[in-house]
């Protein structure tokens, strides 16, 4: 995998950083997502359906927010590509979709907002 850098302005940033943050993904994998489904690329390959009875266990650490979904998903042996077999999962062992605490958020996006202008202050 290659690393590259793009052009974006502030307010948008923001925003997918909000976006990833309550995803629990990160920018990467939300970009990488984004533009494989715009490009129509994937890397599924026929692969085995995820176990419910086995991920159970790993469904509902993510359902209580002991771990994102990026660990749930990397867990299972999932890549980001793969998240409708995620979401079938979910849903097959009718796990709670895990909530989250809007002032958190808040919290966390004014420190995204706060490192983006220090760091424009910088340039």
């Amino acid at each position: 995998m290659r690393q590259f850098t793009m052009n974006i302005d502030d307010a948008l940033l923001l925003a997918a950083k909000r976006h990833a943050l309550v995803a629990g993904c990160t920018m990467s994998d939300l970009v990488r997502d984004l533009l494989a489904r715009e490009v129509g690329w994937s890397t599924m390959k026929a692969e085995p359906p995820v176990d419910a009875k086995a991920a159970a266990p790993i469904l509902q650490a993510y359902s209580c927010g002991r771990l994102s979904r990026r660990q749930a998903m990397g867990r299972l042996g999932l890549s980001p590509d793969r998240y409708p077999e995620f979401v079938e999962a979910m849903n097959r062992t009718s796990v709670a979709w895990p909530t989250h605490d809007p002032e958190q958020i808040e919290r966390e996006a004014a420190l995204v907002a706060a490192a983006i202008e220090e760091n424009d202050d910088a340039d």
